[in-house]
C-alpha cells in the first residue's frame, strides 16, 4: 500500500499527484516541498502543530511521524492524504489472485 497525496494549494497544478511509497520519501517530500513553498521549519512547524525540531527530525528522516503528524503536514501544505492499493509485482502474482 501507498499513501497518494492529493494536492488542492495554489503551489501544486491543482490535482496534482504525488506518491509516498516510504518514510525516507516523506522526509524528502516534506523538506522539498516546504523549500519550493518558501517556508521555514519554523513555519511549517507552526502551520501542521509542531515545533521547528520536529520538523527538522522529520526532514533528516530520524522521526517518522505518526499518522496524526502526517494528516497535519497534509493540510499544511494543502494535500488530502488517499491510500490506495500498490500495483500487482507482476503479472504471475495478477493470474494468482483470479485462481483464488
Amino acid at each position: 500500500m501507498c499513501i497518494l497525496w492529493v494536492a488542492h494549494d495554489t503551489v501544486q497544478p491543482q490535482g496534482a499527484l504525488m506518491f509516498v511509497q516510504s518514510p525516507q520519501a516523506f522526509a524528502d517530500f516534506v523538506r522539498s516541498h516546504r523549500v519550493r513553498s518558501g517556508m521555514t521549519q519554523q513555519d511549517l512547524g507552526s502551520l501542521a502543530g509542531m515545533s521547528r525540531r520536529w520538523v527538522q527530525e522529520v526532514e533528516s528522516g530520524k522521526l517518522v511521524p505518526s499518522l496524526e503528524a502526517t494528516l497535519s503536514v497534509a493540510t499544511a501544505f494543502g494535500y488530502e492524504l488517499h491510500l490506495e492499493p500498490m500495483p500487482s509485482a507482476s503479472h504471475l502474482d495478477t493470474l494468482f489472485d483470479e485462481l483464488s
